[in-house]
């Protein structure tokens, strides 16, 4: 059964496909080739005029053909049918006459409006609005123009070049990556226009919430890289402006229909949880290998449960999240006393959930704050940068003061006598049985663990998961046990009701009848879609269920364990990666300038982070080392590789540089990585903390010329316990590297040289980088002058040469390179052999 509060939601969702569709469009109202005569007979009624009598906003009329063109597909909804809905409340009335004037709308309609305006941040009815459908440069201009990409003008950054999307519905290669376009080079909606009207006629669902939810992931598929407005707002995307708009607008109709409401009308829900780092590695090393995969997607699927939960409690719809990766998400909820008292008592019951599944080794610290009309208008000394900002202090602060709500009520959790079962303890955790946990067996596992092995049900559901993630295509979630299912493999994530079955399309095709009766209580989600071509309605089966496309990092297993990743019969070595955004916070409470600070940017910023950690890095692990790396974990910001050895520094090469040209060399956007280079049986988990000792190092690294004003702060990688910024100084030192593994390889350099190298830098008494034994510099000298005329190769000779020459005293190259660094060039080149020689005795045949 659809409601109004549905029927505004939806119509939100359309109000300006409109614009896709015009721009597909060769004509204009007279010359369309889409246009119908009885919707061009609208042009006077729902279209607005300017203050010379012509007629504006256009693309109205593109949206009534797309609700006239679809009018069936609309009718089976019912939402015109309903109770208190006036003829001039359908859909199209609402979705295409958002542009009239708020005196000729009725109120549903004014809150169309109103959420059309607050999304942009804007007035639409101002005269640089009226702009909007072209420009001086000619009526059809609007078709021309390319979205420009929100990381680009990040803190204020001012590019010479512009950087523009490429048109095309999302996929996860670099096909996707902004880039500079000739102004020849006109993009082709057409085409994009075809395939998205394909996609929408798969649609199955003939209740206004199962299709609005799903309709909202083919826009999120299709729309991401067409702008909203070619003019005012060229890095918005249409998609978010819709999503947001929605969200907008579900939230006025529910503070208009309250009758106890906050003095401001919104409520942004922010949340973040803590500990999963240690949660993840919290495994005991012998059968780490078993657990990690699946206990990593838990966490991916706690998050998104908690989420779910909320929206179920709040009663709000997927639009209403603006951000969910990583470990944290932000929710648009209506400021009235109703959701108030709702979420006070969801908070609570997570709180006494979590606790209770993950006592306090898992945290989620949610809080709100109110948010104004004038906050998201940027008026009246009030900006969304102010509202961000307070709400990561309130959830921080929270995050001091952890279980404090469940503490006054629930005492004895935490304060009365305990008693576990002292000697049992899970095996792959290492966790205290509970007072009432029973050891869980499952015969998929059982092989895998020796002879009575104890284990907890939640540790064999996510050893499960990652078995299953390795042949699983979708990921179908449930409000409640589905019945016909019970044979398959489910998690239910801190008991909150929300179910998780990881399935083929095959499953699904055999329930479709089942699923039929499941309608509105079921989302059917595709992982990065079929073969990372985020396709995710080509298998449609079940009438009413919502689909839906995300992305996850990691779920393309490789053939290898971790061990045989990096065999070799001379050496081999395992990396583990640990990596993220540099000052990830600042960016989001400094990054957008207040006047431009709006809820669709903050959304395309946070949706621009996801796409690149949790769904194109997939991509970068595919084409370098599908067979000897592993993604663990990568969202949000974070990634987590383990793979051999030399694999895993070039993969953290290249994603650090597709990370460089996804963010349009913004130099606002670093990152900062750690590895650490372990025997390939070494405890995974203690290869864990060391790469996280190295990340730090790379955090703390500052670059610059010894003397110099100028130092650079993180941008770094780090490993062997030596971080190197990824501009300044890892480029040489890769180089150095490089010719020296040439040179031995070839036979041209003896590799005493390494050693040589080595052991003047151990006896070099080296502090704050400078050299206190002074006689190293003639021992050196005299001992690489002697090596150099027994060598051959000039190239080789000019090596040594150099080797002598910055070591004695020229700090600005690195065999003749220029470098800026705080390092002795003593320590540059030791650590370059080092690199080195690792290098060639894996290369040893």
């Amino acid at each position: 059964m659809s409601t109004i509060r549905e029927h505004v939601y939806l119509a939100a969702l359309l109000h300006d496909i409109g614009k896709f569709y015009q721009r597909a469009d060769s004509g204009n109202i007279t010359t369309s080739k889409f246009l119908k005569p009885i919707v061009r007979g609208l042009e006077s009624i729902i279209l607005p005029s300017n203050n010379k009598g012509v007629n504006t906003h256009k693309h109205c009329l593109w949206t009534a053909q797309f609700l006239e063109d679809y009018q069936p597909v609309f009718q089976r909804l019912a939402t015109n049918k309903l109770d208190n809905l006036t003829d001039k409340d359908n859909l199209i009335n609402l979705s295409a006459g958002h542009h009239l004037s708020f005196e000729q709308q009725t109120e549903l309609g004014k809150i169309i409006k109103k959420a059309d305006n607050l999304s942009s941040g804007m007035d639409r009815d101002s005269d640089e609005a009226y702009k909007d459908d072209q420009d001086e440069s000619g009526w059809d201009s609007f078709k021309k123009k390319r979205m420009t990409s929100i990381l680009q003008n990040v803190k204020d950054y001012q590019a010479e070049i512009i950087y523009h999307l490429p048109l095309k519905a999302i996929s996860l290669d670099k096909g996707y990556f902004p880039k500079v376009f000739a102004k020849e080079d006109l993009p082709d909606y057409s085409t994009l226009w075809k395939s998205f009207n394909n996609e929408f006629k798969l649609i199955q669902a003939n209740t206004c919430h199962a299709f609005a939810e799903t309709f909202l992931n083919l826009l999120f598929k299709y729309t991401t890289a067409i702008p909203a407005s070619t003019i005012h707002f060229p890095d918005v995307s249409l998609y978010d402006h819709l999503k947001t708009t929605a969200a907008i607008a579900v939230c006025l109709y529910d503070y208009q229909q309250a009758e106890e409401k906050g003095e401001k009308p919104f409520l942004m829900i922010g949340a973040d949880f803590s500990g999963i780092q240690n949660y993840i590695y919290q495994v005991i090393s012998k059968y780490a290998s078993k657990n990690l995969k699946g206990r990593s997607f838990y966490l991916r699927i706690l998050s998104d449960c908690i989420v779910r939960y909320l929206l179920k409690e709040l009663n709000l719809f997927q639009a209403n999240i603006i951000y969910n990766s990583g470990g944290s998400f932000y929710l648009l909820a209506p400021n009235t006393m109703e959701v108030r008292r709702r979420l006070e008592s969801a908070i609570s019951y997570i709180d006494k959930s979590m606790f209770e599944a993950h006592g306090t080794t898992l945290y989620i610290a949610i809080d709100s704050v109110e948010v104004s009309e004038d906050a998201l208008m940027h008026r009246n000394g009030e900006n969304l940068v102010k509202t961000w900002t307070s709400l990561f202090e309130k959830r921080n602060n929270k995050k001091q003061n952890k279980y404090s709500l469940l503490i006054t009520t629930r005492y004895d959790l935490f304060f009365e006598p305990y008693m576990p079962h002292e000697t049992m303890r899970d095996v792959v955790t290492g966790e205290l049985f509970g007072e009432k946990e029973a050891p869980f067996h499952h015969k998929e596992i059982e092989e895998d663990f020796r002879e009575n092995a104890v284990l907890k049900e939640l540790t064999v559901r996510q050893i499960l998961l990652g078995k299953m993630l390795r042949g699983a295509e979708v990921l179908v979630v449930s409000e409640g046990e589905i019945t016909y299912w019970r044979d398959k493999i489910f998690v239910a994530p801190a008991n909150l009701g929300i179910y998780y079955y990881l399935l083929n399309f095959s499953d699904l095709d055999k329930m479709k009848e089942q699923l039929r009766a499941s309608a509105d209580k079921v989302t059917i989600v595709s992982l990065n879609g079929k073969r990372l071509d985020c396709d995710f309605l080509r298998n449609v089966e079940g009438l009413n269920n919502i689909y839906s496309l995300e992305f996850y990092g990691g779920n393309i297993y490789p053939k290898k364990t971790f061990e045989e990743m990096c065999e070799n019969d001379s050496f081999s070595r395992l990396g583990v990666l640990r990596m993220d955004v540099d000052n990830l916070g600042s960016i989001f409470q400094n990054g957008i300038a207040p006047e431009r600070a709006t809820l669709s940017r903050y959304a395309a910023l946070s949706r621009s982070f996801d796409y690149f950690f949790s769904g194109y890095l997939n991509r970068i692990q595919q084409e370098l080392a599908p067979d000897t790396s592993f993604i663990v974990y990568s969202g949000g910001d974070d990634v987590f590789i383990v793979g051999e050895w030399s694999v895993i520094i070039k993969l953290a090469k290249r994603i650090y540089l597709d990370f460089k040209e996804f963010t349009c060399h913004n130099p606002s956007f670093s990152l900062s990585g750690g590895i650490a280079i372990v025997p390939r049986k070494y405890p995974i988990i203690k290869g864990a903390e060391q790469s996280d000792k190295e990340e730090k190092n790379a955090k703390e690294h500052f670059c610059g010329v010894s003397g110099g004003a100028q130092y650079e702060l993180k941008n770094s990688l780090s490993f062997m316990n030596t971080p190197l910024n990824w501009n300044k100084e890892f480029p040489q030192v890769e180089q150095l590297k490089d010719a020296i593994v040439t040179f031995i390889d070839q036979g041209y350099l003896p590799k005493s040289f390494i050693s040589k190298v080595q052991s003047y830098a151990m006896n070099a008494q080296i502090s704050n980088h400078c050299i206190q034994n002074l006689k190293i510099y003639w021992m050196l000298t005299y001992d690489l002058i002697r090596m150099k005329k027994t060598l051959d190769m000039m190239s080789c000779k000019e090596m040594i040469e150099n080797c002598i020459k910055e070591i004695c005293g020229n700090k600005a190259t690195l065999n003749g390179e220029h470098i800026e660094t705080c390092y002795h060039p003593l320590e540059l080149w030791t650590f370059a052999t080092r690199w080195a020689e690792l290098e060639c005795r894996t290369n040893k045949k």
